[in-house]
């Protein structure tokens, strides 16, 4: 459902709703309770990636706030991606790497390497955030 509410959402900013209503407005086209698609974790991720330049056709927000740490972790699981492709498709594995790459004690992913996962398949990530 995350990777769903992501597709929707980055067509919504690519479309000139600011991230936060684009994510807001995509809640509205995919099916799901509503504590399930309300979920802060994945909403702050793809958020805080847009507002920051990492999307690709979004542009960056300069008065964003700061990187948050689920959008810190989801640019950890991207490295850890990139350098095994064959984890993409093995979220446990994939979050049990990006834990022992950035060291952080998160039990799980909490729907982060869902909203990643959504980005990686639709090239919709930048290299670097857009000046």
């Amino acid at each position: 459902m995350y990777e769903q509410l992501t597709s929707w959402a980055l067509e919504g900013a690519r479309q000139g709703l600011t991230p936060r209503d684009a994510w807001a407005a995509a809640q509205g086209s995919v099916q799901g309770s509503p504590s399930t698609l309300a979920k802060g974790c994945p909403r702050s991720t793809f958020v805080s990636l847009a507002e920051h330049g990492y999307l690709r056709g979004v542009p960056r927000q300069a008065d964003a706030r700061p990187l948050t740490l689920n959008a810190q972790h989801a640019l950890h699981a991207r490295v850890v991606a990139q350098a095994d492709p064959d984890l993409l498709n093995r979220k446990q594995a994939w979050w049990a790497a990006t834990r022992a790459y950035s060291g952080t004690d998160r039990e799980n992913h909490a729907g982060i390497l869902d909203v990643l996962h959504a980005l990686i398949t639709r090239d919709a990530l930048t290299d670097l955030p857009v000046p």
